[in-house]
């Protein structure tokens, strides 16, 4: 069996834990071997935060430099942060989003950022998840809408499918929550079907 590696970046508060484990817990449920190791930055809501989730026949949680199969970035930034993990098969669904740091004097824009993915060649799907999140009922589903996109882009289809995550969300979540999450998840995997970028 082969394995695949996820990498999960983004600032504190943006979801990425919950994300990291509801990734697993789909693979799992469906007697899939899964691994996550969390790296926090600093503790507070504004620092770098990443999970890897490592899936099929693994034995260590941790990807490898130039190993990573996708990177979901909550964050534009931080996925150049870590672009080192990503390779010429890669694919990078990232959140049309820049939050920028308390300490930041310059950051880059989103032109210069795509300018550098483009350079690098790399295959990516921009999607503007805040806007989904907030069609969904709520802004805190971001991650839940991004984790849709990575579904949709096939990635990982010998391992999860959409209906496995939504059965995770439905183990998780209770009442409006779920019902705001469902549609999130749904929203994320549209868009991406729909506007999946030419380079992929």
């Amino acid at each position: 069996m082969h394995s695949k590696n996820i990498l999960l970046v983004g600032v504190g508060g943006q979801g990425i834990l919950t994300m990291g484990r509801i990734l697993a817990s789909s693979a799992i449920r469906r007697g899939v071997k899964a691994l996550t190791s969390e790296i926090h930055g600093m503790a507070q809501r504004g620092g770098s935060v990443v999970v890897h989730v490592r899936m099929g026949d693994v034995e260590s949680p941790l990807i490898g430099i130039g190993m990573a199969d996708a990177i979901v970035g909550l964050e534009m930034m931080e996925v150049l942060r870590y672009i080192q993990y990503a390779n010429q098969k890669s694919i990078l669904v990232i959140n049309d989003r820049i939050i920028r740091p308390p300490m930041a004097r310059t950051i880059p824009t989103k032109n210069q950022i795509i300018s550098e993915l483009d350079r690098l060649k790399l295959k990516y799907v921009i999607i503007d998840a805040l806007n989904l999140a907030l069609k969904a009922g709520s802004e805190i589903a971001e991650n839940i809408v991004l984790l849709g996109s990575l579904i949709a882009t096939g990635i990982l289809s010998e391992y999860i499918e959409i209906t496995d995550v939504e059965n995770t969300l439905k183990e998780v979540f209770t009442g409006r929550a779920l019902e705001v999450n469902l549609k999130a998840l749904k929203y994320g995997y549209d868009a991406c079907r729909q506007h999946v970028n030419e380079n992929i």
